[in-house]
């Protein structure tokens, strides 16, 4: 299983290499009223990086709540 997930996080990087290699041109990114011109290799990245981190992040919560929670089994004496 560990090889598995391995696997699947090299081609997903992979992927994001090729991705950003093939799209390096200047966008106009816009958010409200703010203009930006970026390169969309970098804007790839940034929302790469915030939705791992966001997903991080929220996995941590959820497990973290989840062990704070009495348990409803009882003890073993």
């Amino acid at each position: 299983m560990r090889t598995l997930r391995t696997i699947v996080v090299v081609l997903l990087f992979a992927f994001l290499l090729i991705v950003m290699i093939q799209n390096a041109q200047p966008v106009t990114f816009n958010f409200l009223n703010w203009h930006y011109e970026v390169s969309q290799l970098l804007l790839v990245v940034i929302v790469f990086v915030v939705g791992w981190l966001s997903g991080f992040i929220a996995a941590k919560l959820t497990r973290k709540k989840t062990e704070d929670e009495p348990s409803l089994t009882p003890r073993p004496r």
